[in-house]
């Protein structure tokens, strides 16, 4: 369930941006190996543990939770709820995981979501709809993807491209970066929208291992590949840096899914005006989901590509233009959240979430790809803040994804049944190196409307439930044993567990973080009051 809830885990802050983070260390357990090393999240600098001078750095146990034994005796499991369950192959083994399929369901995994349809309803694509989480579940199973508050000096003095600039207009932007680092703001009110958007443009391993290199300088050789066109951004991905370590076996830590599903955070976003409009942008498949905050009357209007496309609820209300009143009225300091995920658009303005008059969800097409062109980037800027009609100063911005649920499942070859790890169907074998052609394709928007990569995602990966069968999942999916995959490659003596989890071997609704692990100094045994709390 990592990184919601942890296993034996290291707990570290990167050595070069400062991020905290934290990384899987299961293969620590019963002396099975030794991790030596870690990789933050945010700028991907790959940071050698000392165990020895630093315990801090050693491994530690994981969350020690409360669960509700009678939660589930007086009231029905709901979808999205963290629940604790004896292992169907084996009960005396407990398993927590989130609930994701519910009694008399088919559950579909399809590009990152689930859809789920009544049985009875046969099980035609058009009898599936979207599960959505509700907005507490949403803001509590993002996962960072930027964070301006980490920015290694380093990478600032070998001249690395700030992720969020004005990438249209570099000469002469009308957003600058302030003088600290973290924050951004407009030199004056423009007249017109001015848009800061943000590039995945993030260091490889090879990346740090030439700024380490000192025969040629950082500050030549960086300046020297952005003018033959490198380091222009990438494809967001499911990438985990709890999956990251030098004990990380099998391929894919890299992150091998392209996520759409994205939010963005502003916090202290300063209003230096009465008039005027602050704006707020998500893109998918091409698509603009953008959010406009008129600072007169405090009023958020939504939109799909300026008016083009419809919100719809399952009633068939459609409307273009759904507003909400909000608290971002006139001069001020505001927090902001926008998230576009499972076709839906929420916003939270100083923690409390927008009502809007109208639906907020919608229908994308069919087969959602990312796309790019040289008059609209797209989603290689698939975020955005910008200003129209007045002065705006925002102290850090944070990018996040949705969980994005690999279409993991069994499939039979020559060597019997075995599990594939990824949403590709077998076409792409044969490719030479399969995560050098993902990371490739990833990394080059001008193949995006021609690669096989995205019409390759599998399509077929279902799961149907009978009475009083539950379907769980893990947040770390591409990591996570759970339902979808658990088995004993169909050992006869062992034969495989079935793909829920059955009414009787409920255990409880795992409620809150009581204990997490302790920090060993500067003080030993000092509580991680940081993590403790409830289970979302």
């Amino acid at each position: 369930m990592a990184p919601t809830l942890q296993g034996r885990h290291m707990d570290v802050t990167c050595a070069q941006c400062g991020c905290p983070y934290r990384t899987g260390a299961s293969v620590e357990n019963d002396g099975q190996g030794f991790v030596s090393a870690t990789t933050c999240p945010i700028c991907r600098y790959t940071m050698r543990l000392n165990k020895v001078d630093d315990p801090n750095q050693r491994s530690f146990n994981g969350d020690r939770i409360l669960v509700s034994k009678y939660a589930y005796e007086v009231g029905d499991p709901k979808r999205w709820d963290v629940i604790v369950f004896k292992f169907p192959g084996n009960a005396k083994q407990n398993y927590i995981k989130r609930l994701i399929g519910l009694p008399n369901e088919t559950v579909w995994i399809r590009h990152g979501d689930i859809y789920v349809c009544s049985r009875q309803d046969g099980g035609a694509a058009e009898d599936f709809h979207i599960a959505r989480k509700p907005p507490h579940k949403v803001k509590a199973m993002l996962q960072t993807v930027d964070d301006t508050r980490y920015r290694p000096a380093v990478l600032t003095q070998a001249g690395w491209p700030d992720r969020w600039q004005e990438w249209s207009a570099p000469d002469s932007p009308a957003w600058r970066r302030q003088d600290d680092g973290g924050g951004f703001e407009t030199a004056s009110a423009p007249a017109g929208e001015v848009w800061l958007r943000y590039r995945h443009v993030v260091p490889s391993t090879a990346d740090w291992a030439d700024l380490a290199d000192e025969r040629v300088p950082a500050n030549e050789r960086v300046p020297q590949r952005l003018a033959s066109g490198e380091y222009q951004g990438q494809l967001i991905t499911d990438y985990y840096a709890y999956n990251d370590s030098d004990q990380s076996f099998g391929h894919g830590t890299a992150g091998q899914h392209w996520v759409g599903d994205l939010a963005v955070e502003c916090d202290d976003v300063e209003v230096r005006g009465s008039q005027g409009a602050v704006l707020l942008d998500l893109v998918e498949g091409g698509m603009h989901y953008t959010c406009r905050l008129d600072v007169a009357s405090g009023e958020a209007v939504l939109a799909i590509d300026g008016g083009r496309g419809v919100f719809a609820d399952a009633d068939g209300t459609a409307v273009a233009h759904p507003k909400a009143a909000t608290k971002l009225r006139g001069p001020g300091s505001y927090d902001l959240r926008f998230s576009n995920c499972d076709d839906q658009l929420l916003l939270w303005v100083n923690g409390r979430l927008a009502e809007f008059d109208g639906p907020t969800t919608y229908v994308p097409p069919g087969n959602v790809k990312p796309k790019w062109s040289p008059q609209d980037a797209a989603d290689l800027e698939p975020v955005g803040i910008g200003a129209a009609g007045v002065a705006l100063r925002v102290e850090r911005l944070r990018v996040l994804r949705d969980v994005y649920y690999v279409a993991s499942s069994y499939h039979t070859e020559e060597e019997g049944r075995i599990p594939a790890d990824d949403d590709y169907q077998h076409l792409l074998y044969g490719i030479g190196s399969r995560d050098a052609y993902i990371a490739r394709v990833f990394a080059s928007p001008d193949s995006w409307a021609t690669t096989p990569l995205f019409d390759a995602r599998r399509e077929d990966v279902r799961f149907e439930l009978g009475p009083d069968q539950f379907f769980p999942c893990g947040d770390n999916s591409p990591q996570s044993r759970d339902a979808r995959v658990w088995s004993q490659y169909g050992n006869v003596e062992n034969p495989d567990p079935p793909p829920f989890v059955s009414r009787e071997l409920l255990t409880g609704k795992a409620l809150l973080i009581y204990w997490p692990h302790a920090w060993r100094r500067p003080i030993p045994f000092w509580p991680n009051f940081r993590r403790m709390g409830l289970i979302r």
